[in-house]
């Protein structure tokens, strides 16, 4: 049975209109607060996805990375790595925008490899002819093992489409981008074998970076 509230988590680089794609998502019906303990804005919100279907939306800070170098940051890959965190999100939206695609990708593809349910928003779509800017999206979305939604902020298209792929996120694969094993497959192995209920793209970020809520259960 279809849950009737999902939460989403809304992801992206600074500046690539993620807050811009909050407010049309919400509307009016948003909170502010901060993060326990830390003086962080926690941002969020809620829409309707259809009339039995809504969404409970959170604005994450911006981070580059899942490898964090400020509070701000650390706040997403906590979010991200904890499953018990009232706040996980059944479906992660990773905003980019258009001109700095390739750039914006590596945290897509970060959070992919956590194998949760990702749909990547290409923002400022408006800006495609007047730069030249062409895209081959079913083929964006076969190499990427995802659903694309091209959308404008600033003018307000594509949020109904958004809508309709956070409705059926169920059908995303959460297949990763990356086979972390390839690196160094003994260490992994061995990571494996220590851990068999951790993800290995999990256990790495856990292990190369400071996070500090994870009780991990050793075999």
């Amino acid at each position: 049975m279809p849950k009737s509230t999902i939460k989403v988590a809304l992801i992206g680089n600074p500046n690539v209109g993620k807050t811009s794609v909050f407010n049309q998502l919400t509307g009016l019906n948003q909170q502010v607060g901060n993060y326990p303990g830390i003086t962080v804005e926690k941002k969020q919100g809620s829409c309707k996805l259809s009339p039995t279907v809504k969404a409970k939306i959170i604005d994450l800070p911006g981070t580059y990375s899942l490898n964090a170098s400020s509070i701000d940051e650390n706040v997403v890959i906590e979010l991200l790595l904890n499953k018990k965190d009232e706040d996980f999100p059944d479906v992660a939206v990773v905003v980019t925008e258009v001109e700095n695609l390739k750039r914006n990708l590596l945290l897509f593809t970060q959070i992919k490899d956590l194998e949760i349910p990702t749909i990547l928003v290409i923002n400022m779509a408006d800006r495609m002819q007047l730069k030249g800017i062409e895209l081959d999206i079913p083929f964006l979305e076969k190499e990427l093992k995802t659903k694309i939604a091209l959308v404008s902020s600033r003018k307000k298209t594509g949020i109904d489409n958004l809508k309709t792929l956070l409705l059926n996120y169920e059908s995303l694969s959460t297949e990763p981008c990356l086979n972390a094993s390839v690196i160094d497959p003994d260490y992994f192995n061995n990571l494996r074998r220590a851990f068999p209920n951790q993800l290995v793209y999990k256990l790495w970020l856990v292990i190369t970076q400071d996070v500090n809520f994870l009780n991990l259960e050793r075999k």
